[in-house]
């Protein structure tokens, strides 16, 4: 398989020991996360310079997006600028890890907030649908929101594949576990495992799974739709969860409003999700489709409004 059409669970990790990501969380433990943000500049520089890769996918995704909005958006092509903003978040993840991404720094949108809210307030669930653009960690600031306005913990399960991010999840197992999650291997999951994610949302958790990163295991089962003017696949699996859990499923986007060394502002969006999800066999897999359909929307609209937060590193169009 060349690397130009190889798959995104193929790719091996740039870093390959979690040493710098320990240096890294003790460095944010000891110091002011303002300095370490500044050693972020010049580190990123470094794999700018090295990893070709990364600048290729970087540039591909741009001018995509650029020719998308009429040659518009993002105004300038720039790969340092999204591998930056990409180191950046992987600070800002630990930070959250750590407890120390605070109120002030996060705002919520009057979008689905309270519907979300109030769902939890019932004590009931919902299926959260992320993404790789933004900060998908942002969502720990949800569950501690929830925490103050419902009055009781949030539960949060993550399903992802832990063999791909095996580096950075054994890096978070260090991390006091008072702000770990659940985290679901996403290569295992089976019909046991969706009764105990079904179960979990019953009695008020809340499920996050990204959508924009097709099965690692079953390739070829995916949703063939245009983003941002050109087909690219998108998980089957993903899409059709909602319709197994019959559960409220909400988009949520976490998006750093202000790139500041000393103080940087995010914006966390939550956008429920419309389709039908009681329905009879014959129509599911129209809905799964729409479903996706809606997702793809979303994510259209904040790759326009933060065109470098964009941190799938591949071929997204093979």
């Amino acid at each position: 398989m060349s690397e130009e059409h190889e798959h995104w669970a193929d790719k091996k990790e740039v870093i390959k020991t979690n040493k710098p990501l320990k240096f890294l969380l003790l460095l944010l433990k000891l110091s002011p996360g303002f300095m370490v943000r500044l050693l972020i500049y010049p580190v990123t520089f470094f794999y700018f310079v090295f990893v070709k890769s990364a600048r290729d996918a970087a540039v591909q995704y741009q001018r995509q997006l650029r020719e998308f909005t009429g040659r518009k958006i993002p105004p300038h092509i720039s790969s340092y600028r999204q591998m930056l903003s990409f180191s950046l978040c992987i600070v800002e993840k630990m930070e959250g890890w750590l407890g120390k991404i605070k109120f002030d720094r996060i705002q919520y949108q009057n979008d689905d907030i309270e519907d979300i809210l109030n769902q939890l307030r019932a004590g009931k669930g919902s299926l959260l649908i992320t993404s790789h653009l933004g900060n998908m960690e942002l969502l720990r600031s949800l569950a501690d929101y929830n925490e103050q306005l419902v009055g009781r913990e949030v539960p949060v399960y993550v399903v992802m594949d832990m063999k791909v991010n095996n580096n950075f999840t054994d890096t978070l197992k260090t991390v006091n576990p008072k702000f770990s999650f659940n985290v679901i291997n996403s290569t295992e999951i089976g019909p046991d495992t969706m009764v105990t994610l079904m179960d979990a949302v019953e009695a008020g958790a809340l499920v996050v799974i990204a959508g924009d990163r097709t099965s690692a295991n079953e390739r070829e089962k995916t949703i063939k739709l245009n983003f941002l003017g050109k087909e690219a696949a998108f998980p089957y699996g993903v899409f059709l969860m909602p319709f197994l859990m019959k559960v409220p499923v909400y988009f949520m986007f976490g998006l750093r409003s202000k790139l500041s060394v000393f103080n940087p502002k995010h914006n966390v969006y939550i956008e429920k999700c419309h389709i039908n999800f009681d329905c009879t066999r014959s129509e599911r897999e129209n809905h799964i489709i729409l479903c996706c359909g809606e997702y793809i929307s979303k994510l259209e609209k904040f790759c326009i409004l933060y065109p470098y937060q964009w941190y799938n590193f591949f071929d997204f169009w093979e």
